[in-house]
């Protein structure tokens, strides 16, 4: 079997013209199975509705009215079915987009002077309610902790937001996708990710670690941050805790959450088939 090669490359321009480029809505994380042809990305098991305790629309007034804490599973679901098809059109937003370790090319959409040291989705949508309450702008946002971004897997979460509707600015103080990227730019940078940050998610099923997880172990030649979610792929197997989903599978009786089975498989990406030693990933580099 050939080895994945990855390649480093040279920053890009900071253009704004490159904050145009379009990014897959979602993605099929058993594409990130190096035992695995790569091919095309087929529909992602990670979806709102296989996650709806933690995919929910939130608005960015607290005055309005919040979903019950208590609700059972066909009430979830048909929660986050409406919430999907509300929010389809919804611009999409991951955290790679702020990622200062990245290049244009691995996924940044702001310049480099605005991004920052580990994004989270979770810390976005902190930002966008900051900036909804500040403006005076009632955004409309759908957090969906299980999507990942192709280039970012480690580190799941998607933020969607209505910016525009059928090519018009929904407010004139947000007028487009690109202002509002700086906007969120300018929260993160004034509020940096600590290593705390990932213990404000809850999801349900997930056990809560004691104290937040350590720095991930990073292979050479991969890009990922040192703070990352509690669901991350790359934190299993040694950053929560040294049997994390078997831990969450005794915690829900021997069922893994729906939804996170694709990222239960991902666990062992770096690890051989048959318990065998880690994957040799060659990395080309040029400069």
């Amino acid at each position: 079997m050939a080895n994945p090669r990855i390649e480093e490359v040279e920053d890009s321009s900071d253009d704004d013209a490159n904050l145009n480029v379009d990014d897959p809505d979602e993605m099929d994380l058993d594409a990130f199975d190096f035992a695995r042809p790569q091919g095309t990305l087929g529909q992602t098991a990670l979806t709102p509705s296989n996650l709806p305790a933690a995919s929910q629309a939130i608005p960015s007034t607290p005055s309005q009215p919040q979903p019950p804490p208590q609700m059972s599973a066909a009430e979830r679901e048909r929660l986050a079915n409406e919430h999907r098809e509300k929010s389809k059109h919804y611009q999409c937003i991951y955290p790679v987009y702020f990622d200062a370790s990245r290049s244009r090319d691995a996924g940044r959409r702001v310049k480099k002077e605005e991004a920052v040291a580990n994004p989270l989705a979770r810390e976005i949508v902190e930002a966008l309610h900051h900036i909804g309450n500040t403006l005076g702008v009632p955004l409309q946002i759908v957090f969906e902790p299980a999507k990942c971004h192709p280039k970012d897997w480690a580190n799941p979460g998607r933020v969607k937001v209505l910016v525009k509707q059928d090519g018009t600015a929904v407010n004139k103080k947000i007028g487009n996708k690109h202002y509002l990227l700086k906007l969120i730019s300018a929260y993160l940078l004034s509020h940096p990710t600590t290593p705390e940050a990932p213990m404000k998610l809850r999801i349900s099923g997930l056990p809560m670690p004691k104290e937040a997880p350590p720095p991930p172990a990073i292979p050479r030649g991969f890009k990922m941050g040192e703070i990352l979610p509690l669901h991350s792929p790359a934190l299993s197997g040694g950053g929560v805790s040294e049997n994390f989903f078997k831990d969450m599978m005794q915690e829900m009786g021997g069922q893994m959450p729906e939804g996170l089975e694709g990222m239960a498989n991902m666990a062992g990406m770096g690890a051989g088939g048959g318990g065998g030693g880690p994957k040799k990933i060659r990395v080309k580099q040029r400069r």
